[in-house]
């Protein structure tokens, strides 16, 4: 696999979990790839795992939305608010992802 140097999309914030606690936040999504089960993004989030996640989709559009859907639920299932340095709340980007019809 190639060295992941160029993210497509980068997010650096405060994690706020559900007791008040404050953590670092930092979230990369890189491009991958394409394998038998599609295109691949990689997600690189050290808040939620120490290691790469793969995440799957029909087309490369498709896995970044689910990238970003994947975070944002992670998130949300377990009570963590991301805020900057100044304590105004920062959301993932909003991101839809529609099948064009042939």
């Amino acid at each position: 696999m190639e060295q992941l140097t160029d993210p497509i999309f980068k997010l650096d914030a405060l994690a706020i979990n559900g007791e008040g606690e404050r953590v670092p936040f930092s979230l990369s999504i890189f491009r991958g790839g394409i394998e038998e089960l599609g295109h691949f993004c990689l997600v690189r989030c050290p808040y939620i795992r120490s290691r790469d996640l793969k995440i799957i989709g029909g087309d490369h559009e498709e896995a970044l939305a689910n990238a970003i859907l994947f975070t944002e639920s992670y998130l949300k299932n377990t009570g963590t608010r991301l805020v900057d340095h100044g304590g105004r709340e920062v959301c993932l980007p909003p991101y839809e992802y529609t099948v064009e019809e042939p």
